[in-house]
């Protein structure tokens, strides 16, 4: 049950959707996945894909999709219903219990308040805190939960919440997939290392530091620069690379393969809520992993566990622009360490940060849920 997202898509969000969906079915389940009503996904082998509409059709009234949602579960007959939480959805879980089905939810995003939140100021303008209220019934209502980080959910429902992060497609992303061709397109020069970043461009994702860092590396003929994602496409005119823009998602496995490095620089100072911890799934790190990348990240956890420095990639100083630029330069000085974390990076997340593997570790909770 994602009502709110786009599928086929090119955020993180659409492609969780997609995998999911695909993933479980590869387990011989029968799936029928609620969209957005933009979506164009095509049926596919145990996948269904159900468009549904609500007015207004913004996010925050997404909680009026809920007729559609029971007439879906009536159609499906559906034996559990899994709802992707949004502050204001539950339409999924709702429908579950008037039907009597069991629900899981699944949390990517703080349930709990973080310090100094707006939404917590709002609600508690209104003596009952309904926005509060509502979240946490979901949770209550709720047979089980996953999360990447149990403390963003209410200290009540950690006891019915498994752990569970996010992954990479490792058939579609592999090192298989560089494309020589490709990188003479980008304007790459001959022999140079090219450092990628792949996202939405949100503050907190770092692009502000990795662009100042590539500015400080522009004298090096032997670094160059490519960014995929974001609203602009085009040269970058203060260091050596290129901005791709908006890229398919079916178009990202050549795209990250035909990189060497993988940078994640964020800055979690720019996201409140990341107070609470990093529960970022960080999806374009996998991606980086699984195509033979190493990757320059933060040493925050739970990245710490992820990229292990000098094993799967290395860390930089968070917002350090100074720092980001003299540990991509000193991987991209290594092409023999870079070979080696590289295929640690692959194997790594093949073992662990799977779609396979986090749908082998959703099914495990589901069973549960239906036993």
């Amino acid at each position: 049950m994602a009502s709110d997202q786009v599928v086929p898509g090119r955020t993180g969000g659409s492609v969780h959707v997609l995998e999911v969906a695909r993933g479980l079915a590869a387990r011989g389940h029968e799936v029928d996945v609620v969209v957005d009503a933009d979506s164009h996904a095509a049926d596919e082998p145990h996948v269904r894909w159900h468009p549904v509409q609500w007015t207004p059709h913004v996010r925050f009234f997404r909680y009026r999709a809920r007729a559609a949602v029971q007439a879906v579960l009536r159609e499906a007959r559906s034996q559990v219903v899994m709802e992707r939480y949004y502050n204001f959805g539950g339409e999924g879980i709702a429908a579950a219990a008037d039907a009597d089905v069991p629900s899981l939810l699944e949390v990517n995003s703080p349930v709990v308040d973080h310090p100094g939140s707006w939404k917590a100021r709002l609600d508690a303008l209104a003596l009952v805190r309904p926005l509060r209220a509502h979240r946490e019934s979901l949770c209550r209502q709720a047979a089980a939960l996953v999360s990447p980080l149990p403390e963003i959910v209410p200290e009540f429902a950690r006891g019915k919440t498994a752990t569970v992060t996010w992954g990479a497609n490792v058939d579609a992303f592999h090192p298989d997939r560089r494309r020589e061709e490709l990188r003479r397109e980008w304007g790459v020069p001959e022999g140079a290392t090219v450092a990628l970043f792949s996202g939405s461009f949100r503050p907190w994702h770092g692009v502000h530091v990795l662009e100042e860092a590539a500015r400080r590396l522009r004298a090096r003929d032997d670094l160059y620069f490519v960014l995929a994602g974001g609203p602009r496409a085009g040269a970058a005119t203060e260091y050596r690379g290129l901005a791709l823009g908006s890229v398919p998602y079916e178009r990202m496995p050549e795209v990250v393969a035909s990189a060497d490095v993988g940078v994640a620089p964020y800055d979690t100072s720019r996201l409140a809520q990341l107070q609470l911890g990093f529960f970022w799934s960080p999806l374009k790190i996998f991606e980086y992993m699984a195509s033979g990348l190493p990757t320059v990240t933060i040493p925050r956890p739970p990245l710490t566990d992820i990229v292990r420095p000098g094993q799967e990639g290395a860390h930089a100083k968070e917002a350090d622009a100074v720092d980001l630029a003299r540990v991509i330069a000193s991987v991209a000085d290594d092409r023999d360490a870079r070979a080696r974390m590289g295929a640690a990076a692959r194997s790594r997340v093949v073992e662990r940060y799977s779609w396979a593997r986090h749908c082998e570790q959703l099914e495990g909770v589901l069973q549960g849920v239906l036993a």
